[in-house]
């Protein structure tokens, strides 16, 4: 069994003041930073110092990050995601929590205080009265993925709107207090009918109250509208949208090495991959659409059709599931790593430009050289239970093979709030014949958590003395002395391996860990075992590639900024030549300060936390 509990990171738990967690017991705690919020917005294109009516974000029309600064400010703290919600309006919504805008701690823990912010740029109402009925409407969720926020006391645990009136003073219009479900998201609309509000820089926020230590007490909001000529009532909109989030277009792995994919193919590919639809429209009548569904091998191709069908909508239905199987797609049986991205695409002879972005879909599922149960980001922790005495204790990831294989590494998310600087030991582990890991594991390795990570850095990589060979089924997990704190690591709430497939050793037995809950889905250990072949230098897809950007560009004097997360830059210029190599000390970081370079074109080789390459072009200005 497995319980959630506030995140205590950094404190020292005695066990006499946690008597709710045994020995018996992982523990999964919401998180104390999350690395998506510090990406930095990508620049702002132009536009108009106020904007006007209507204003409208269904947050999908940008990749996860901070808020598009055409509609709204960025430093707020606000996450755009498809992670957290459940049963989302749409594709992406905005999650407020106790994180800033770079996915740190606000305050200190079991402190209750404001949050996240979600505020909106100036806009021009400056020639309606009430007449024009002006109407700001919102789908709300209290809670996440991880959890209902905790009820309110003595200082409320919230989600507030506030309007600016015409002396530019914020004024709140509206409170909801926790406690509120998280199964499903609900409307509500709010008039802008005060002469007080209907000036020439109008804004509105949304705004939270709770935890500031961590990402517990959490509110979503998406599709955000606000207009003339409407009624508190009007929650409609011709518009079809995906929801739900596609799953791996594996069936038992998030990723797996090339070379296990190629022994067994079309049973490795999943046969059940699915998003839901949502029909915003008035009706009454159905709404009769059609979809689409392929897979696309990167680099290179081919595309495969998968998936076409379609339905009648009933008006205002939620989450109708669209399904496919992958298996009819071609993936070539090569040795080269590649890419795996289902695209899903709604066909609704929609021809509005605000509504079109979230009729598509997407996911990338990676073959390389390593096995994963988890996409790579992470909603909450988990710990090995603390205890003040006592022998290690263990956490493993069951792991089932098409061959022999050799493992070489370890990759492991810690959470670095706590995690840092502590020792552990990564195993590797025979099956005893009985579904359990072997009383002695065949390889193992201690390994000190560094005190930092370079920027964009999430996991580590620890290597084995000597590659490790397995076969069949092997275990791979991690282990730590008794220590009555919290030593936290990475856990993915979107994804999970089959049941039964995570053990926990402690006081030398192993048992199988549930990780779900009635408020909470199963997850996955962020935990990769990597194969023995390496392999280097494999191009980003272009869908990835897209997120990063560099600006300014052109660059004036040689200091440029990186949008997305990355681990090392390189400079070359159009010959291919390196012309600067980004320095140790300096990895990572959002700026590079490059040498003074000669007037001209340049590319930019930015190395991913994954190993994957995303070159980029730089124009270099004469100085």
């Amino acid at each position: 069994m497995i319980r959630l509990l506030p995140l205590l990171a950094g404190a020292t738990l005695l066990l006499s003041l946690l008597p709710q967690v045994s020995r018996g017991q992982a523990v999964i705690q919401p998180l104390g930073s999350e690395p998506a919020h510090a990406a930095p917005a990508a620049p702002a294109a132009r536009r108009p110092a106020v904007l006007s009516l209507p204003f409208f974000d269904d947050f999908s029309r940008q990749p996860e990050g901070r808020p598009d600064e055409q509609r709204w400010q960025t430093t707020g703290g606000a996450l755009i995601n498809n992670r957290f919600p459940r049963r989302p309006p749409t594709k992406g919504v905005a999650t407020l929590d106790g994180l800033n805008e770079l996915g740190t701690s606000r305050g200190p823990i079991s402190f209750i205080g404001a949050g996240d912010t979600l505020t909106s740029q100036p806009l021009d109402l400056s020639a309606l009265t009430a007449a024009d009925n002006v109407f700001l409407s919102f789908f709300w969720q209290a809670g996440s993925i991880i959890g209902p926020p905790e009820a309110s006391g003595s200082r409320p645990i919230a989600l507030y709107v506030d309007f600016m009136n015409r002396d530019e003073l914020w004024q709140q219009v509206w409170q909801l207090n926790s406690p509120g479900d998280t199964s499903i998201f609900r409307f509500k609309s709010l008039p802008l009918n005060q002469a007080q509000y209907l000036h020439g820089k109008f804004r509105f926020r949304f705004r939270v109250n709770g935890s500031v230590y961590n990402n517990r007490d959490a509110w979503s909001v998406d599709y955000v509208r606000l207009d003339r000529n409407r009624t508190a009532t009007d929650s409609t909109f011709r518009d079809i949208a995906t929801s739900r989030a596609l799953p791996s277009a594996l069936k038992r792995y998030t990723a797996m090495p090339v070379a296990q994919f190629n022994q067994n193919a079309t049973q490795e590919l999943t046969d059940r991959t699915s998003t839901t639809a949502n029909n915003f429209d008035v009706g009454p009548a159905p709404t009769p659409i059609r979809w689409t569904g392929t897979l696309e091998v990167l680099p290179g191709g081919p595309t495969s059709q998968f998936l076409s069908g379609g339905a009648s909508i009933d008006a205002n239905s939620r989450q109708l599931p669209v399904l496919g199987d992958i298996r009819s797609a071609s993936v070539p049986i090569t040795a080269a790593p590649k890419f795996l991205r289902q695209r899903v695409t709604l066909l609704t002879n929609e021809t509005s430009p605000l509504t079109q972005p979230n009729d598509t879909i997407t996911r990338i599922t990676e073959l390389g050289n390593y096995f994963a149960y988890d996409d790579g980001t992470a909603e909450s922790s988990i710990s090995l239970p603390p205890a003040s005495t006592g022998p290690a204790s263990y956490l493993a990831l069951r792991f089932d093979l098409n061959q022999p294989d050799q493992i070489r590494a370890i990759r492991l998310y810690p959470v670095m709030a706590t995690a840092a600087g502590r020792v552990i030991t990564l195993n590797i582990w025979d099956d005893d014949g009985s579904g359990r890991p072997a009383a002695t594991p065949k390889a193992s390795k201690s390994y000190q958590i560094p005190a930092t990570l370079p920027a964009g850095q999430t996991f580590v990589e620890v290597k084995f003395d000597a590659a490790v060979a397995v076969s069949n089924r092997f275990y791979a997990g991690y282990g730590q002395a008794a220590t009555p704190q919290f030593v936290e690591f990475g856990f993915d709430l979107n994804n999970a391996p089959p049941p039964g497939y995570l053990l926990l050793n402690s006081l030398g037995t192993w048992s199988v860990n549930n990780t779900a809950s009635t408020t909470r889905p199963a997850g996955a250990l962020m935990l990769r075992p990597v194969t023995g072949s390496t392999i280097t230098g494999t191009t980003a897809p272009a869908e990835v590639a897209a997120t990063y950007l560099l600006y300014p560009n052109p660059t004036p004097d040689g200091r440029v900024r990186v949008q997305g997360r990355y681990t090392r830059a390189t400079a070359l210029d159009a010959l291919g030549r390196v012309v600067w190599e980004q320095p140790a000390g300096q990895q990572g970081q959002a700026e590079l300060t490059l040498p003074p370079l000669p007037a001209g074109l340049y590319f930019v080789r930015l190395t991913l936390p994954d190993g994957m390459l995303v070159t980029k072009r730089l124009s270099v200005l004469a100085r």
